[in-house]
């Protein structure tokens, strides 16, 4: 499994050319980092005197990020297995008119499967954005930049998911599909912009 390699093995495995790791697995792994960082900036500022107010939106957040990195590490691998689906439809055997249509249709259904975990990458770090907007004003001020460092990253994350997400629907031939997926990206990607804007705005604020 990916998720199981050392940083160096998982940095020298994306470098071979082989096809995974690729993109969206390394897209699910950016935002796993920012998931992260936000969750060690509400651990710090946890259990101090000053932030006792706070204690019950820091545990909540720390709960929501700590599912949340879960969630996407799963993705690293997610991604390279449905790629595999997809290299294995297009192996498929095509001599005859039936080969040809069964093919047809298994890399449909695996270019599906591959646009699927992408997309969840992307909904999963929306989820890690909304989480890290409740931080920014709640963290202790000398982390407030890892709250904006994993805001980047949850956000490169999305939109590095995203290029996967738009790569599998152009082969796709479900238009009702592919029109449903790019109008939740057009509203996922207004979301993001936003996100990412505010908290970089409200973490300058507190360490200018």
């Amino acid at each position: 499994m990916l998720i199981d390699q050392s940083l160096a093995e998982f940095a020298a495995a994306t470098s071979e050319r082989t096809s995974t790791p690729g993109g969206g697995a390394v897209a699910a792994y950016l935002a796993t980092l920012g998931a992260a960082l936000g969750a060690m900036a509400a651990r710090f500022t946890s259990g101090r005197e000053e932030f006792a107010e706070a204690e019950p939106r820091l545990a909540a957040a720390i709960a929501d990020l700590d599912g949340l990195r879960v969630a996407l590490l799963e993705l690293v691998d997610a991604d390279a297995e449905a790629f595999g689906g997809v290299t294995d439809a297009y192996a498929l055997p095509h001599a005859t008119p039936d080969d040809k249509a069964a093919r047809r249709a298994a890399i449909q259904v695996a270019l599906g499967g591959a646009m699927e975990v992408p997309l969840q990458t992307c909904r999963t770090a929306v989820g890690g954005l909304d989480v890290l907007a409740t931080l920014c004003n709640t963290v202790h001020k000398h982390l407030a930049s890892d709250v904006a460092v994993g805001a980047l990253a949850l956000a490169a994350g999305y939109r590095a998911a995203w290029i996967n997400v738009v790569i599998n629907l152009s082969s796709m031939k479900d238009a009702e599909r592919i029109a449903a997926v790019r109008a939740e990206g057009e509203e996922m990607e207004r979301h993001v912009a936003e996100r990412e804007q505010s908290i970089l705005a409200a973490v300058m604020d507190v360490i200018s």
